[in-house]
């Protein structure tokens, strides 16, 4: 089956998504340890709360274009396939596990860049010292 390149996109955004979720909830749990972890955590709860907003918004998309993930596998110790029905049909997305990685690194890093100013406190963001 031939699938237009919109559909390709938010099916790869899908993918890049779950993994983003995955990872920071995985940080969140290691964060449980830490003595001071409530900044970290409150960090990590609200990056998550922004990807699975948009993680919806693509799945919600996917949808009603007739696309619904299927299945996951690991092909290889650094490849795995994806697997979406689109219309009756199941299509593979192979993904290199490097290549991936680094794209959901950089989707964490966009996501944290839009709002970590909000989140530094008033002193900082005006270069005053905090202390004396």
């Amino acid at each position: 089956m031939n699938i237009n390149s919109e559909i390709k996109s938010n099916i790869h955004l899908y993918v890049i998504l779950e993994l983003a979720i995955k990872s920071l909830q995985h940080d969140q749990k290691l964060f449980e340890s830490f003595t001071v972890k409530r900044p970290y955590l409150s960090l990590c709860e609200r990056q998550i709360e922004i990807l699975k907003d948009e993680f919806q918004k693509v799945k919600r998309a996917l949808l009603k274009q007739g696309v619904k993930y299927e299945n996951y596998e690991v092909v290889k110790k650094n490849e795995c396939m994806y697997y979406f029905l689109c219309r009756g049909e199941i299509i593979p997305f192979h993904y290199h596990g490097e290549l991936l990685k680094k794209q959901v690194e950089r989707k964490i890093q966009l996501t944290w860049s839009n709002f970590k100013g909000d989140s530094q406190h008033e002193s900082i963001r005006n270069n005053e010292i905090p202390f004396r």
